[in-house]
């Protein structure tokens, strides 16, 4: 999860982990791309809007490290050009903040589901 506000990091994943999803955490690009390298997860569930950078940039880094990585974008100020970028980018989903745990476990469902599929995981 990359999100520079540390509350909805902590909000997130403490409502994934009810789901017995493990969680790791960066609050900024710089952090993400290392987490992405070092830790190769499954799924990455991103904030477009970062300090240092973008969630197009994470999109990026996971797919560098693994194009079968999935990512989820998330924003708070969400455009269709915004929206079509990051899935041209090779995000699998993109969602408009706030977002509802709901909303959020079937992005990941759908994005982990795809993997699955494909044989990837």
């Amino acid at each position: 999860m990359v999100d520079d506000e540390p509350d909805l990091i902590d909000a997130y994943t403490r409502l994934l982990a009810r789901s017995g999803l493990h969680c790791i955490t960066a609050t900024n690009s710089m952090q993400a791309q290392a987490a992405i390298r070092d830790e190769m997860p499954d799924l990455v569930i991103t904030d477009l809007s970062l300090a240092d950078g973008t969630g197009l940039d994470i999109v990026a880094a996971a797919s560098r490290q693994s194009p079968r990585i999935p990512v989820i974008v998330m924003t708070g100020h969400g455009t269709p050009d915004l929206a079509r970028r990051a899935i041209d980018a090779g995000a699998r989903s993109y969602l408009i903040k706030p977002v509802s745990i709901a909303e959020l476990r079937r992005a990941i469902d759908e994005a982990l589901h795809l993997e699955a599929d494909s044989g990837n995981v």
